[in-house]
């Protein structure tokens, strides 16, 4: 797999910015033929362009480039049958989420924390050591689901609209798109989602699970496990308001009779 490349900006591209507000930028024209032909979205030399307004060519391309920084950063487990067992989950939820157009990719870090992430494009990460905390198939599954629907509602680039980190404001001094892609990874990590995204994200994946025919309460008991732990990770404080969740979840599986 091919690296970032970094190219000097041939012309001077400058992002604008404002919190709340859609994020546009200008982006340099790849050398790379393989690459996505970013120079098609310049109009007289440069045109901007809002992230909201990404086509589905243009996530997947930048979920690429970002997984290409993940691979720098992080070590991914290459065990054949652990990545199948992922993969297999993964794409079986694919099948019926709202956003099944999105070609998904399941990767697994070596890592032994506890945690999950999941940038834009259909690019989905969970640690070894999540793997080991989930006690069946069906807790997984209510991961992978959440994660998914943070995709499916392109929260990643909602984030990087809002952000307002010294990282976002060096990105709008013009720098190019790499830039925009290790602001993408890192904020993907380290930045906690918002309570709003994190209830959007599990009421789009107890949908996901139960179509794909899962145990709905299977995402409840794993939140309920994480959270009865004498050291909660700190997947909890990446996805806050454990306990409201719970609730919302319990109380929409038992509206709904399940």
């Amino acid at each position: 797999m091919l690296k970032p490349q970094h190219h000097p900006l041939s012309k001077s591209i400058a992002f604008f910015f404002s919190v709340g507000t859609a994020l546009s930028l200008g982006l340099a024209t790849p050398t790379p033929a393989s690459a996505f032909p970013w120079g098609q979205l310049f109009n007289n030399g440069v045109q901007l362009f809002q992230l909201s307004h990404l086509s589905l060519t243009q996530k997947e391309q930048l979920g690429a480039e970002m997984h290409q920084q993940v691979l720098q950063q992080y070590n991914l487990n290459t065990d054949a049958n652990v990545n199948a067992y992922v993969n297999r989950v993964g794409q079986k939820l694919a099948r019926v989420t709202d956003c099944s157009q999105i070609p998904f990719h399941f990767f697994v870090v070596n890592d032994p924390s506890i945690n999950a992430f999941s940038t834009t494009g259909g690019y989905v990460y969970v640690n070894t050591g999540l793997l080991k905390a989930v006690d069946n198939e069906a807790q997984l599954a209510s991961v992978l689901g959440h994660e998914m629907g943070h995709i499916c509602d392109n929260d990643l680039v909602h984030k990087i609209q809002q952000s307002n980190t010294a990282q976002a404001l060096a990105a709008l001094a013009g720098l190019d798109r790499n830039t925009l892609v290790n602001l993408g990874v890192k904020l993907a990590v380290d930045l906690p989602n918002s309570r709003q995204d994190e209830y959007n994200a599990d009421a789009q994946g107890l949908k996901y699970i139960e179509r794909a025919g899962y145990d709905p309460h299977a995402m409840i008991a794993f939140l309920n496990k994480l959270l009865n732990q004498s050291s909660p990770p700190a997947f909890l404080s990446d996805h806050p308001g454990t306990r409201d969740r719970i609730a919302i979840l319990q109380r929409k599986i038992s509206s709904s009779g399940r």
